[in-house]
């Protein structure tokens, strides 16, 4: 007998899971193991979910149990004992994994199907599996799945809520739900026992602020009540502006601890646990014996006072390292630093590197103009500006700041400058500690750059695999060590960002990068590169993953389309070298702020916006080859090319900067452009900017590009879908296409401007050269044989084939092409060398007469069997060459 049950008290998600379950299992049972919250049993009382009674339940007849909303032995009540018992198979649905640990309950470790992952409501797992199997749903028993879904998810309004979760409600909305129902059976107003045990429990409420996040403790003596406590509480979180309510209650000799959070970075379940409760993230409980309300309630409090940060101190906010000058330097020597920089100020130091004063580019900028270029800087610098220590609060230095009107401040240690702190610097600090932005830790010491932060360990632990989340922690766990900040940057957050999958993994180490890889090979038994120039290295796991370590630097370019010069810098600066703001976030990977989100540019607005922008106007300039870049991205995401940035492309082009490019720099973005899914779209719009001239000129005249590169498409699709596995030159293909209609000696000059590696050339050349009269012969009539179109097109790479098949207009082309590449080529005879010697046929080149003729003979379909192979063979032999 299959049963489906779920936990004790159980609530309209467990229950619509119940539902959901048996269309899973049809013939299974349902069954409560002990009671029901209020709600649910006035709704049961009403409606017949066609649930048994325990009563009549035979538990020894139990041959497999399902479990829902539920995987901890023991909330399931009688069914608890079977957990346990070999004979029985376990299968669980869940939505939350359970934190074991001190006074928790069991684990239900023991399941042959256990389905546990982090959506809103467990119901979503199941309407997921219902829908691929295209299991319907009656209109009612729909309404019961979306009562589970709109409870648990709070109307869809609680931070645990994911698009999995809205999905599935469309899909029981299609199956006709009825929302009125929903409505009428979750919204309970409150009675007079209910108003008065809230009406206790504000008299008796402190708002903490634990790290920017207000969370309301109440507590109350009041035991007369004998409903759902849950429910008041949930009033209470729904006042405006609370982030978390946990309420402390007397329940008869004990006292029960109930917590709520509105935000997923507070977990009132972690709180739960330390009282020997548990729960979810969002909703949590736990029963506290021979304590009263007071002392619980103090103990708590104790708590959330432990959680409050410290206040901001300079170490907390400045930038770090700082660029620094040397005071023997001339004023042309610093203003072109500041230049390189893109600094207004700079601390100055001695040979010894002892901090002297600063000097600003307003005052730079002024001996320039009195033509004091040559002057050594020490004559101008200001010695008495206020500075700071590493420990100096920050609301000192605002004051000093404001003051002073000084927009720079020099961090000393030392008498040496370990950072600096400027009025961006200040003003993100402010904010961060007057407005928190949602998701933000609590920790002892707040970020240094806080600047539009959010937590995303929750993507990370849904998103990546177990092992890669456990690589990044090891880094992690390995900085703090070593009192260096680790971050994962680039696509990969990108990507986490988009909920898309991308293991290309790339860290970067404020601190000696190299250092740091090479204590994380050893760690890992990994393969190690490395770069000194760069400061970067490239680990290779045992599995083959593969991890790249680079130091935090900055860049300059000596001049316009130069390969940059880099420096060691600080993170902030690292992403402000980055191509597109979507590529300059960064997730801090050290223990204690593991999945911190750092978006100093724009770049989380410009995912949700789906543009692409650079982070600054002489981007392009620089460096002309991300033109190419963020047109490819524009296309593979899907995104637009922001209205500045799309003027920027276009100075680019009328700067005529992409000619300076080297013709291995163009084409290497120019192959990863062309090996796109669909690259035609994009190839459009270099034609719109009219970039298609710097490959070459004669591509510049009017062509329906997206119309041409179809058939390629087309071809490549077809051959993909065919040889997954099999490697080619999608690229090639394109570029043959792109340069069909220009002369060849132009093709020719494309390919030397560009470098095309040699096997790539030849194959364009070949391609260019015999095309055509493949197609003539491929086209005639009657048609070839296919010993013929075996002749006609062995030894063509496939790159000239997709080519030659995207070519013709002709269908009866495209099959012979698809039959030699299907069939033909594939196909040999089944005599050899050996069997002729056999025959007594003399060693020579009428060896390899016969065999051609006899696999012609195969081909065409005049001979099918082994047999007749040998006959043909023996009468070739006997014919005169």
């Amino acid at each position: 007998m299959d049963v489906i049950t779920t936990h004790l008290n159980a609530d309209f998600d467990g229950v619509a899971s119940m539902v959901a379950a048996r269309a899973l299992y049809p013939h299974a049972v349902l069954a409560l193991p002990a009671g029901a919250q209020e709600g649910v049993r006035g709704f049961l009382a009403v409606h017949d979910l066609g649930i048994a009674r325990m009563k009549d339940l035979d538990l020894t007849q139990i041959t497999r149990l399902i479990l829902v909303d539920a995987q901890e032995a023991d909330r399931l009540g009688p069914f608890k004992h079977l957990c346990d018992d070999p004979n029985i198979e376990l299968h669980l649905y869940d939505h939350h994994p359970v934190c074991g640990g001190e006074g928790s309950a069991s684990l239900v470790v023991r399941a042959a199907h256990r389905i546990v992952e982090p959506v809103g409501a467990t119901v979503t797992l199941l309407i997921e599996r219902l829908q691929s199997q295209q299991v319907s749903m009656t209109p009612f028993e729909a309404t019961v799945l979306a009562l589970g879904l709109y409870e648990e998810t709070g109307s869809f309004a609680f931070t645990s809520t994911t698009p999995r979760d809205l999905a599935a409600a469309g899909w029981v909305l299609q199956a006709g739900a009825d929302l009125n129902m929903v409505t009428h059976t979750l919204s309970r107003p409150l009675d007079v026992e209910q108003i008065t045990l809230l009406n206790d429990l504000i008299d008796h409420a402190d708002t903490h602020d634990v790290d920017g996040r207000k969370i309301l403790l109440v507590s109350s003596t009041y035991d007369k009540y004998r409903g759902e406590l849950a429910t008041v509480v949930e009033k209470l979180a729904e006042m405006h502006g609370l982030d978390a309510v946990i309420a402390v209650m007397a329940l008869e000799d004990k006292v029960e601890i109930i917590g709520r959070s509105r935000q997923e970075d507070i977990d009132v379940a972690e709180l739960a646990r330390e009282f020997g409760g548990g729960g979810h993230p969002v909703a949590a409980a736990a029963v506290v014996k021979g304590r009263t309300v007071a002392e619980v309630r103090e103990d708590i409090a104790d708590r959330l006072r432990q959680r409050r940060p410290s206040s901001l101190v300079a170490r907390s906010v400045m930038t770090e390292p700082a660029k620094t000058a040397r005071n023997t330097l001339t004023v042309a020597d610093v203003d072109t630093l500041m230049t390189k920089y893109a600094v207004n100020a700079l601390p100055i130091v001695d040979r010894r590197s002892r901090y002297q004063g600063i000097i600003t580019r307003e005052i730079i900028q002024k001996a320039l103009f009195h033509r004091l270029h040559q002057t050594p800087v020490r004559d101008f610098i200001e010695t008495d500006a206020f500075t700071a220590t590493p420990a100096t609060p920050i609301r000192d230095i605002e004051d000093a700041m404001v003051e002073r009107n000084q927009r720079f401040v020099p961090v000393i240690e030392q008498e040496r400058v370990a950072g600096v702190i400027t009025r961006t610097d200040l003003l993100q600090a402010l904010h961060h500690d007057v407005v928190r932005p949602s998701g933000a830790p609590a920790k002892d010491h707040p970020p240094r750059i806080p600047d539009h932060r959010r937590q995303v360990r929750g993507l990370m632990r849904s998103h990546l695999p177990e092992t890669v989340l456990r690589l990044l922690q090891e880094a992690g766990d390995m900085a703090h060590a070593r009192g260096v900040q680790a971050f994962a940057v680039g696509g990969f957050v990108r990507d986490l960002l988009r909920e898309q999958p991308n293991l290309d993994l790339d860290l970067v180490v404020e601190g000696d990068g190299i250092v740091f890889a090479k204590a994380l090979a050893r760690q890992w038994k990994a393969g190690l590169k490395t770069h000194d120039r760069f400061g970067t290295a490239v680990l290779t796991l045992p599995d083959g993953l593969k991890l790249d370590v680079a130091t935090a630097r900055t860049e300059y370019y000596e001049y316009p389309t130069a390969l940059p010069t880099v420096e060691r810098s600080s993170i902030k600066r690292d992403l402000y070298r980055r191509d597109f703001t979507i590529n300059a976030l960064a997730i801090r990977l050290n223990a204690g702020r593991f999945g911190e989100l750092l978006d100093f540019y724009g770049g989380q607005r410009d995912l949700k916006d789906k543009v692409i922008r650079v982070l600054h106007s002489l981007s392009f300039v620089e460096d002309p080859t991300r033109v190419f870049r963020a047109i490819r991205f524009e296309h593979r995401f899907g995104f637009s090319l922001g209205k500045e940035t799309r003027s920027l492309i276009k100075g680019a082009v009328k700067m005529d900067l992409f000619h300076r490019l080297s013709g291995s720099r163009l084409l290497g973005e120019l192959v990863l452009l062309l090996s796109e899914e669909e690259p035609r779209h994009a190839v459009k719009r270099l034609a719109e900017l009219d970039l298609l001239r710097f490959i070459n000129p004669a591509l510049k005249r009017p062509v329906r590009w997206n119309e041409a590169l179809k058939p390629v498409e087309d071809a490549i699709d077809w051959y993909t879908l065919l040889y997954v596995d099999r490697p080619f030159d999608r690229w090639v293909v394109y570029l043959m296409a792109m340069l069909d209609s220009v002369s060849p000696d132009e093709t020719d000059a494309t390919l030397t401007r560009l470098h095309v590696p040699r096997r790539q050339a030849e194959t364009m050349r070949i391609a260019r050269r015999e095309s055509g009269a493949i197609l003539r012969r491929l086209g005639r009539r009657p048609s070839p044989k296919p010993a013929e179109i075996y002749r006609m097109l062995t030894g063509l790479s496939d790159e000239v084939l997709l080519f030659v098949m995207a070519k013709s207009a002709s269908e009866a082309v495209k099959r012979a092409v698809s039959a030699y590449v299907t069939a033909y080529r594939h196909l040999k005879p089944a005599l050899t060398g050996d069997d002729l010697k056999a025959l007594g046929v003399k060693p020579g080149p009428v060896y390899k007469r016969i065999l051609d003729r006899v696999l012609d003979a195969r081909l065409n379909g005049d001979i099918r069997t082994e047999s007749e192979e040998r006959a043909l063979a023996a009468t070739l032999a006997t014919k005169p060459p």
